[in-house]
């Protein structure tokens, strides 16, 4: 988890809910259940031309990385996010297979967060 998820964040995640694991489980479950729809959106919205779509699925999924310490997920969608921005959707198109990969190690990074 050390290199997918900057521990420190999560920590501080945690203490800002009180140290409330539960809570913080709740945060995980939701990112988990929602990541996939803004992937998701972010593919589509890329295939269609959709620059703002695809613009606001890059900036959703660089806060929530950004927000759970997830440093490599944050910093390629900040790239899509800002080449969608600047409509080239070729570029966003061109990180969305390391976008993907790297949402699959934070979920599961997550996972084991939540259940350790």
């Amino acid at each position: 988890m050390a290199d997918v998820l900057d521990r420190r964040v999560l920590d501080d995640l945690r203490e800002s809910v009180g140290g409330d694991q539960a809570f913080l489980s709740e945060l995980i479950d939701e990112l988990l259940d929602e990541a996939p729809r803004h992937l998701e959106t972010l593919r589509e919205a890329t295939a269609t031309g959709d620059e703002e779509g695809a613009r606001r699925a890059a900036h959703t999924l660089k806060g929530n990385g950004r927000t759970f310490g997830a440093t490599e997920l944050t910093l390629l969608c900040q790239e899509a996010e800002a080449a969608a921005a600047n409509g080239d959707l070729d570029a966003v198109r061109t990180r969305l297979p390391a976008i993907d990969a790297a949402w699959e190690q934070v979920g599961a990074a997550l996972v084991a967060a939540r259940d350790g």
